[in-house]
């Protein structure tokens, strides 16, 4: 169901089904040579994590992956923190959303991140974080 999400008059944040607006996700992403692979679901049916709305785990979506497209079968290939990867959460007391991401990523790689989780008209946050680091990143990767 698409919809958008606003404040009702006691302050709370609550959807509101609509044909015109996309259906914004929380979740976590991979990019590899130019693709997105994501774990995702739309914030409404996220997970709250502390102050966030969150979803999904590398390894675990990693390690129940049975590949069927090349991009699949190139990330099962090596360990799960080969890539490029990161994680969308929400933050609805904010009502901004937070791309963490590998500092490898450009801006327009990112772009094409957040056009895959459909998050427009919310403010974004782009946060860096060391958590997030491929082999190409993180001098100290050991690919096993």
């Amino acid at each position: 169901m698409r919809g958008y999400y606003k404040e009702n008059e006691s302050g709370e944040l609550v959807f509101i089904p609509s044909g015109e607006m996309p259906n914004q996700q929380v979740g976590i992403y991979w990019f590899i040579d130019n693709e997105v692979i994501k774990d995702a679901v739309p914030f409404k049916d996220g997970e709250p994590y502390g102050e966030v709305i969150q979803y999904g785990s590398h390894f675990d979506f990693w390690q129940a992956l049975q590949p069927t497209t090349e991009i699949e079968k190139k990330l099962k290939s090596h360990a799960y923190d080969a890539y490029p990867r990161g994680r969308i959460v929400f933050f609805p007391a904010r009502k901004v959303f937070r791309i963490y991401s590998d500092h490898c990523l450009d801006t327009d790689d990112l772009n094409k991140v957040l056009e895959s989780f459909e998050i427009e008209d919310f403010d974004i946050e782009i946060k860096d974080d060391e958590h997030y680091r491929c082999a190409g990143c993180n001098p100290f990767y050991v690919d096993i």
